[in-house]
C-alpha cells in the first residue's frame, strides 16, 4: 500500500505485545478521520500484525527489529528506513505494558488516549498544532512533559555516551534540560530528530535482560526533548495544544510561546509513583540499589517485580 503523499502524518509503532496492538489498532480506527501513514516495527518472534481497518490509512510498512533497545532503537531504525512516507510530522507509539506495574495497561491507554485526542471535528490535536506552528518539534502526552531533575541518577553515563555519539565530544550541549517526555510516546517533527540517524548510536544499545532502568533506551527517552530543543525547536505537551491554537501561534513570539507552555502545563502526573519520588530524593541510594539489581539472577528479578506491582 503506497500512497504516502496523501498522508497528513506518520504513526511509528513498535509492536512487542501483539495482544496490546489489537487494542491499539481499534483505538486508532476509532480516533483517526484524516489520512495517515503507518510504519510498524516488531521483533522476529512477532508475526506480521493486522493493520487498522480504515480508509484513512494511505501507506503501511512493517519490518523486523531485534529485541534490543526496547521501543527506542526500532524507532531509530524506522527513521533510518529506505521506505518512508513523506510527511515531516510523526507520532511515536508502542505497545507499552509496563509489567512491573499493576496499572501498566491503564497507563498505556492514558498515553495513547491523550495523543489521539481530536479537536472535535476529526482532526488530531497534536498534528493540528504541529501543522499550525513549525517551531514545535515534540508534543508529550498530557501531564507527561515532566521535570528531568532527579530522574537521571542511574542514566547519567548512558546519557553522556548518547550525547557524545550525536555531537562532537567538544561541543557544549545543555544536558540540564528541565523536562522530558515520560512514557516514550509523543508527537514529533522528523526534521527535529535528524541526529538519531547516526549509525554509531546503534552500538550503545546492549542486550535486553529485563532492566527497569539504566539502559540506553531509558537514557535516550530522557534526551528526546533535549535534542529537539538543541535543534532549535520547542517541546510542549497535549494540554498546551488548546491554549496555543487559541492564541493563535502566529501572534506569539518564541519567548511568549515558551511562557504559555510553562503556564499551561499540568504539573500532577496521575501515574507518578511515590516510590519513584523517593528515589528522586535519594540518587546515591538509587545507584546502589540498581547495582545490586543488575547482578541479581532472573528468578530474583521476577520476585522483585512482583513486589513492586503490589
Amino acid at each position: 500500500m503506497i500512497d504516502s503523499d496523501k498522508a497528513d502524518f506518520t504513526i511509528f509503532v513498535h509492536v512487542f505485545y501483539s495482544d496490546v496492538w489489537e487494542e491499539m489498532r481499534w483505538e486508532i480506527e476509532q480516533a483517526l478521520h484524516q489520512p495517515f501513514a503507518l510504519v510498524i516495527s516488531r521483533p522476529p518472534t512477532v508475526a506480521p500484525v493486522p493493520l487498522p481497518n480504515t480508509p484513512f490509512l494511505k501507506f503501511s510498512h512493517q519490518f523486523e527489529a531485534e529485541n534490543r533497545g526496547r521501543d527506542i532503537l526500532p524507532f531509530m531504525k524506522a527513521l533510518h528506513g529506505q521506505i518512508l512516507p513523506t510527511p515531516d510530522i510523526g507520532l511515536k507509539l508502542h505497545t507499552k505494558r509496563s509489567p512491573h506495574r499493576s496499572d501498566g495497561a491503564d497507563w498505556r491507554r492514558f498515553l495513547c488516549g491523550s495523543l489521539l485526542e481530536t479537536d472535535g471535528e476529526g482532526v488530531l490535536l497534536g498534528q493540528k498544532l504541529m501543522a499550525a506552528d513549525h517551531r514545535i518539534g515534540l508534543i508529550a502526552p498530557r501531564a507527561h512533559l515532566m521535570a528531568l531533575d532527579g530522574r537521571t541518577a542511574i542514566n547519567d553515563g548512558a546519557m553522556s555516551d548518547m550525547l557524545a555519539a550525536f555531537y562532537d565530544r567538544d561541543a557544549i550541549v545543555d544536558v540540564e534540560m528541565p523536562r522530558f517526555a515520560a512514557g516514550s510516546m509523543f508527537w514529533f517533527r522528523r526534521s527535529a530528530l535528524n541526529l538519531l540517524l547516526s549509525e554509531e548510536v546503534d552500538t550503545l544499545f546492549a542486550a535486553e535482560r529485563g532492566q527497569l532502568d539504566g539502559t540506553a533506551a531509558h537514557a535516550l527517552e530522557r534526551l528526546f526533548a533535549t535534542i529537539v530543543e538543541h535543534q532549535g525547536f520547542v517541546s510542549a505537551a497535549m494540554e498546551n495544544a488548546g491554549p496555543i491554537l487559541n492564541a493563535p501561534p502566529s501572534s506569539l513570539s518564541e519567548s511568549e510561546l515558551k511562557l504559555l507552555i510553562d503556564r499551561t502545563l499540568v504539573p500532577d502526573n496521575p501515574f507518578s509513583l511515590p516510590l519513584r519520588d523517593f528515589w528522586r530524593q535519594s540518587p546515591r541510594l538509587l545507584k546502589l540499589a540498581h547495582m545490586v539489581y543488575a547482578k541479581m539472577p532472573k528468578g530474583a528479578i521476577r520476585m522483585v517485580r512482583a513486589v513492586i506491582r503490589r
